[in-house]
């Protein structure tokens, strides 16, 4: 079992990681302070349970987290596995994950990963086959011994079980409500699907960080749940507070208080220090399990210092929250302002919603099509479902359909002719032409103030797809339903036809809510 597990579920337990960022290419100084970090870390046994390295951070190609994750593993100190869903396809994903768990790693943090921004002769093409939550769902089908397609036909093998031990990324610091509610809800898909921990985003602002423990506790979510703290300095500050990382927010009056500290004598490392040992406490105060570590050049030192620093604040810590207050104008929380933090049973009700109920007209068209031919058990579902078996039976006629079909749905969806369309799933928006990264179970964490980390001119669709089913009270839709990945054995094929013949995700879902009925 891995040692972060164990430690992690003990009863009590507050664990420490702490995160590295390696560089580009097989040797250089960001990758070489990284294994002395840990070797030094060993040696003077400073008290962290695991070290965490990025995958590919920022979109930029860097030395495999899994080669070096070895290294590390070798020197004495435990990894924690940035498992990103970039640039790889279902088939790459189990093959790394294979190779991790060959190697021993168990411990792997799964994030859909960032947008591509460099690459050898011009930026890499975007690969996002999986989101986060299907790749949960495999890496947990993988611990359970995947079942496989055996030799001889109608036959399957099951694999030998891995051991992962999986951790997944929320982001509450999301400026309005359309855009927070789908993080909280696929939170919960990321639980459902086999997340056995949580690391949030970075933030600044301590009722956001609680929010997260109080949807916990409002849900039923019983996993461990780390803090994260991010030792700030002045040119990271800097990056932030202009979104150029995408989904850390630094506030205007934050950066002007980091400004002001970078310019004492130590150019502002004693307060980065201090601040980090602060929020440190104040997670273990919350009772979270544990917190998450990163920061531009810090030392073994520095580690030690935060964290000296935070048991010396110990249960003095709600003396310090009044020091992470740092939100946006019009922020939108979810439950009750709850100054004490003291999470008292009305403090733990969320808010009523302030969303308007638009219904553009595009959506409630949709809709009403929807029931007349696409809903089962309807005259217009079974004769359309007729039509299509005549029109298979004929290739000419099946070309003729599609080809209407393509001009439908290019002009009112920007449809990309998957063949498995998950408009029935994202209110009538195509994740494949409205999300940089095809994302179907909810939003990455990458958006500033409800805009594409990819296309900073172009609106995160997910909360259009909140807008929508908010309007028609059927948030469940995106909070509880599962979207498996794309089949792309079915791209460039008509997507009608798969539905209506049984070959899509949706007429697989239906069939088997059938067959479970039956039972």
């Amino acid at each position: 079992m891995s040692r972060l597990k164990e430690s992690m579920c003990e009863a009590g337990a507050f664990v420490v990681t702490c995160e590295c960022v390696p560089g580009r290419g097989p040797r250089g100084k960001s990758i070489d302070e990284i294994v002395e970090f840990a070797r030094e870390a060993v040696s003077t046994r400073l008290p962290i349970h695991a070290i965490s390295t990025t995958c590919n951070p920022g979109g930029n190609p860097a030395i495999s987290p899994d080669i070096l994750g070895v290294e590390l593993e070798e020197v004495g100190i435990e990894t924690l596995i940035h498992f990103s869903c970039a640039n790889a396809n279902r088939n790459t994903i189990e093959a790394r994950a294979t190779a991790l768990a060959r190697n021993g790693m168990q411990n792997l943090l799964v994030v859909s990963g960032d947008y591509p921004v460099g690459g050898y002769q011009g930026m890499a093409k975007p690969v996002y086959d999986l989101d986060s939550v299907q790749t949960l769902r495999y890496l947990k089908d993988m611990n359970n011994g995947l079942h496989v397609p055996g030799r001889k036909p109608a036959t399957f093998d099951t694999l030998p079980q891995t051991e992962f031990f999986l951790g997944c990324a929320v982001s509450p610091f999301k400026l309005t409500e359309s855009e927070l509610m789908p993080q909280f809800f696929k939170l919960e898909k990321k639980i459902q699907a086999g997340a056995d921990f949580i690391i949030p985003q970075l933030g600044y602002d301590v009722r956001k960080f609680a929010e997260i423990l109080k949807y916990m506790k409002y849900r039923g979510i019983g996993v461990p749940l780390i803090g994260s703290v991010y030792t700030l300095s002045r040119p990271v500050a800097r990056f932030m507070n202009k979104g150029m990382i995408h989904g850390c927010i630094v506030t205007d009056e934050l950066l002007k208080k980091i400004e002001d500290e970078a310019e004492a004598p130590d150019k502002g490392r004693a307060a980065r220090i201090e601040r980090s040992a602060q929020l440190m406490a104040i997670f273990k105060g919350l009772k979270f399990q544990g917190v998450h570590i990163g920061g531009f050049g810090l030392k073994c030192a520095d580690y030690a210092n935060i964290i000296s620093r935070s048991q010396e604040i110990g249960d003095n810590w709600r003396d310090y929250v009044e020091n992470f207050g740092y939100n946006r104008k019009d922020e939108f929380y979810l439950f009750p302002e709850d100054p004490d933090l003291t999470f008292d049973e009305d403090k733990l009700v969320p808010v009523e919603s302030a969303h308007r109920p638009r219904k553009p007209v595009h959506f409630m068209m949709s809709l009403l099509v929807h029931r007349l031919v696409f809903k089962e058990d309807t005259l217009g579902y079974r004769m359309t479902q007729g039509l299509y078996r005549l029109i298979s039976k004929s290739s000419i006629l099946s070309r003729i359909a599609y080809f209407f079909e393509r001009q439908i749905k290019s002009l009112l969806f920007e449809c990309q002719e998957c063949g498995d369309c998950a408009l029935f799933d994202l209110a009538y928006l195509c994740p494949m032409s409205q999300c940089a990264k095809f994302q179907r179970n909810g939003p990455c964490g990458g958006s500033t103030n409800g805009m594409c980390e990819a296309d900073e001119k172009k609106k995160c669709v997910w909360p259009k797809v909140y807008a929508r089913y908010a309007a028609i009270r059927k948030l469940d839709k995106i909070r509880l339903d599962y979207v498996p990945p794309v089949d792309c054995s079915l791209a460039k094929t008509s997507s009608w036809e798969n539905f209506f013949l049984g070959r899509d995700h949706t007429a697989k879902k239906l069939q088997a809510l059938r067959e479970a009925k039956k039972n």
